[in-house]
């Protein structure tokens, strides 16, 4: 009943719950099995027609499509075999005679009658003709003659030499006639004359249009433009003309030759949903047809299509049988299984006012076995109720105990948050600040009850603010952490602070309801960073300050010997002493070089030292070097010999730099080359490979300049660590040895001329080094930078 309540008790509680309406259980069951039956049922057979008329339609189609074929084919050869009869007439001896000398032919010759008389039956008229049109035979009915040289087949019989075949001429009531030209041939090929012939319409086609299917299913002849030309129902005028699809594939079959079949809404007849064959009537590739023609096979669709029907009266009365069926062993089944579940019910009930006792057991079996279990998973139910409502009272015991317990964790998680290291802000979508950590409030200088409430990006620079705003939606958008790097944030007690920021979802349910903000302070070690940056500039300025100090020994010794030999000879030529003073110039501006290096490498921060470029030519600047030493050689006994080639080698590059390179060579040399020794000093050119980034087409060519002095020559396990800072070969007896910066200088020259110096012993005893420089002055021109403070060459 609608709107009525039901009253449920169970365990001594009492539950009011409203109902729409109440339906019994069998008839719930025997209604959801009778429905699904008829929905199953109804789709079948639903199915089972489409199926059956889709097959049935094909089945139709194609039965109608091969006798439209057939038809098309037997019209053709009708036509064919009548236009074969004037073929044969027309190579008569006596009608090429009588054609060619233009005489009066009849046909009472014995064999022309017999023609004449055999196909009488088929002909309306028949006229033998010349090539002027002058009629010289036949059998002609007085509305058929005409002037036949203005005719449409004159020129197709006299000039093609081919056989033609004229529009069917109708009148109202459906009656006509089909004319045909066929040339008279001589044996040498040359048209004579012609035979223009009249057949009748129904002896041509009779045979054809008396194919029926059933009652109502005949054959129709169709024109060009989709009209009716005959058919043996109706006269061709009470025919609608074939549109649409019908009459476009009507002419796609006269192009093809193919035969079809379609469903058509319009069969000619007035009648829609009907199937039709169709097929075009085709005739040997000599004869011209005037028109072309086309077989329609058609049938009313009540007529076709009943079987079909008859087929679904008879699938209806099956399933209606079924479905009473399956109703009443529904219905049985049901009330098997809704008494049974009936006794559960009751004892339900009586389960539910049972004071506290023992709830009652199942006395018999249902029979069924899905009940039988569902009774005795109510006794097994029964039996835990008591343990359940033993045990519920130690579950709310534990609830109670696990509330006092979260609420002590949320305290120790309020802790954490705190006592973080880092500042900890939580906002809100709009960018409000809703909490922050006391580490925060300490950072920042403000107590939380003036932060909370604040936009997050008031506490930042300006230039900070839109990407803090960015960031801060996208990690709202996408739920994904997004670290916002390094921003600065003004403070009243500190200045300017520096803080990593990084922005966390905190989502509820899988929707981010607020952002934590985690401000890291950089503050300190960026200071301690700057600090340390500091520190090494001044190491690396200790660094130069003693390759400085072993650069700048060489030049002084050499002011030293000078001197000394002005000392020495006071008497010599004013010459001598010219020459002193110039090598005392040069080594003065040497000197002058190194402490503009010096002042270079403190303005650069130590990226490099500059290079001063210019044209350098390299036997110039070999000669200045031995010049530098000659006094030095000369003390000790070493002679220098200097291979060069005969044209000077010009090169771009920095000469005071290259000069200080070969100083430090020859300096080498000359300290381990024993007394009376030799020293070699060699430039040449030779081809250049490409080193590591540059590239093929860069450089050709290179000039090479070597220091061979015949000396004990170099350990070879030292040779690897020659040009490294500070090596030095492990002999503390040998005074010889210098400080380690001497060839590690010379190896970061060359390098910035990207050039390459090596070291190797020679087979005759001795050292030999080899400085390579490329004579392409693009492969280095990013080295050129403008030498600030720099006075010397």
């Amino acid at each position: 009943m609608e709107g009525s309540t039901t009253f449920i008790a169970a365990s001594g509680i009492t539950h009011w719950c409203p109902m729409r309406k109440r339906v019994s259980l069998q008839r719930s069951i025997t209604l959801s099995v009778l429905s699904i039956g008829l929905l199953s049922g109804a789709f079948g057979l639903a199915y089972s027609y489409w199926q059956t008329k889709h097959s049935f339609r094909e089945a139709i189609g194609l039965g109608f499509q091969e006798l439209a074929r057939q038809s098309a084919d037997k019209v053709g050869l009708i036509l064919e075999k009548e236009i074969e009869w004037v073929e044969r007439l027309s190579s008569l001896p006596q009608v090429r005679e009588a054609v060619r000398d233009g005489t009066r032919l009849t046909f009472d010759q014995q064999i022309l009658e017999r023609w004449k008389e055999s196909q009488r039956p088929y002909f309306r008229s028949l006229e033998i003709l010349d090539r002027q049109g002058r009629s010289v035979g036949g059998a002609t009915s007085e509305d058929i003659k005409t002037q036949y040289s203005r005719q449409p087949w004159w020129p197709v019989v006299f000039d093609q030499r081919r056989l033609w075949v004229g529009k069917l001429r109708l009148d109202e009531m459906g009656d006509g006639d089909l004319e045909i030209a066929v040339p008279i041939v001589s044996d040498d090929g040359t048209v004579l004359g012609a035979i223009q012939a009249v057949i009748e319409k129904d002896q041509l086609l009779t045979s054809v249009l008396r194919s029926r299917i059933g009652s109502t299913g005949h054959v129709m002849l169709i024109g060009p433009q989709g009209t009716v030309l005959a058919c043996p129902l109706l006269p061709p005028g009470r025919h609608t003309a074939l549109i649409g699809p019908l009459r476009d594939s009507l002419a796609s079959s006269l192009i093809s030759s193919n035969a079809a079949w379609m469903e058509v809404q319009d069969d000619a007849h007035g009648q829609g949903s009907g199937i039709v064959g169709f097929a075009s009537v085709a005739l040997r590739p000599n004869i011209v047809q005037a028109e072309t023609w086309s077989i329609l096979v058609r049938q009313d669709p009540n007529e076709a299509y009943a079987p079909l029907h008859l087929l679904m009266w008879k699938l209806v009365a099956f399933g209606m049988l079924v479905f009473a069926v399956v109703a009443l062993l529904r219905w049985r089944l049901g009330r098997r299984i809704v008494q049974p579940i009936n006794a559960l019910v009751e004892r339900v009930r009586l389960l539910g006012q049972q004071s506290g006792e023992k709830p009652m057991m199942a006395t018999q079996s249902a029979g069924i076995v899905e009940i039988d279990t569902l009774a005795a998973s109510f006794d097994e139910l029964a039996e835990r109720l008591e343990r359940v409502s033993q045990e519920r009272g130690r579950y709310v015991a534990e609830l109670e105990r696990a509330n006092q317990e979260l609420v002590i964790s949320e305290e120790h998680y309020r802790m954490l948050w705190d006592h973080s290291t880092d500042t900890k802000l939580l906002v809100n979508e709009e960018g409000i600040i809703q909490d922050v950590n006391r580490r925060g409030e300490t950072k920042l200088w403000t107590p939380a009850n003036r932060l909370i409430g604040r936009k997050l990006e008031d506490l930042f620079r300006e230039e900070d603010r839109a990407r803090l705003r960015r960031l801060l939606e996208m990690v709202i958008a996408t739920k994904k952490e997004e670290p916002a790097g390094e921003m600065r944030m003004p403070s009243s007690a500190e200045g300017t602070l520096i803080m990593e920021v990084d922005l966390v979802p905190v989502e509820n349910a899988g929707s981010p309801v607020a952002v934590m903000v985690q401000l890291s302070d950089l503050t300190e070690k960026k200071r301690l960073e700057e600090q340390l940056i500091r520190s090494e500039r001044l190491a690396s300025l200790s660094q130069f300050a003693s390759m400085f100090a072993h650069d700048i020994r060489n030049p002084l010794v050499g002011i030293k010997k000078t001197l000394e030999l002005l000392e020495q000879d006071e008497g010599a030529q004013p010459v001598a002493h010219r020459q002193w003073r110039e090598d005392m110039r040069l080594t003065i501006d040497l000197l002058l070089g190194m402490i503009n290096d010096m002042l270079d490498v403190y303005q650069e921060s130590y990226s490099g030292l500059p290079l001063l470029t210019s044209t350098v030519s390299v036997k110039g600047l070999v000669a200045d070097v031995v010049q530098i030493f000659q006094s030095e050689a000369t003390a000790k006994r070493i002679t220098f010999h200097l291979e060069t080639p005969d044209d000077d080698i010009a090169m771009t590059a920095d000469r005071r730099r290259l000069l200080r390179v070969l100083i430090n060579l020859v300096h080498n040399a000359l300290k381990f080359s024993p007394q009376g020794g030799t020293i070699t000093v060699a430039v040449h050119v030779e081809a250049r490979e490409c080193m590591d980034g540059e590239s093929p087409g860069m450089s050709s060519s290179q000039a090479v300049i070597q220091v061979a002095d015949e000396g004990p020559g170099i350990a070879p396990e030292d040779l690897p660590h020659l040009f490294e800072m500070f090596f030095r070969r492990k002999d503390p007896v040998d005074i010889r040895i210098g400080r380690g910066l001497g060839l590690h200088f010379c190896r970061l020259v060359v390098a910035a001329h990207r050039g390459r110096i090596r070291a190797e012993n020679r087979l005759s005893g001795g050292a030999v080094f080899s400085v390579e420089l490329p004579l392409n002055q693009e492969i280095y021109a990013g080295h050129i930078a403008d030498c600030r403070g720099s006075t010397a060459l």
